[in-house]
């Protein structure tokens, strides 16, 4: 197969669309963090169109640290759930 092959494109570009940084991985996370897990299982990639390289994920008591080594970009979701 060649890699120009229009169908195997796709199938890169929608597995690329699936392990990229969005609200979907968003709500995984803070799921994640609402069941005490110390880990995240899944490549996240960052959400940079020029960057793509995998983010780091740090999983603290009450929060969620996503960030990218290569472009610096950051966030950190906080759990607001658990202020009661």
């Amino acid at each position: 197969m060649s890699i120009f092959n229009p169908e195997q494109r796709e199938g890169r570009e929608k597995n690329y669309e699936a392990n990229k940084f969005s609200l979907d991985i968003e709500k995984k996370l803070l799921s994640a963090l609402k069941r005490r897990k110390e880990t995240y299982p899944d490549i996240v990639q960052c959400p940079n169109r020029s960057c793509g390289c995998p983010v780091k994920i740090e999983m603290k008591k009450d929060s969620v640290r996503v960030y990218c080594t290569s472009c610096g970009w950051e966030k950190v979701l906080k759990n607001y759930d658990e202020e009661s």
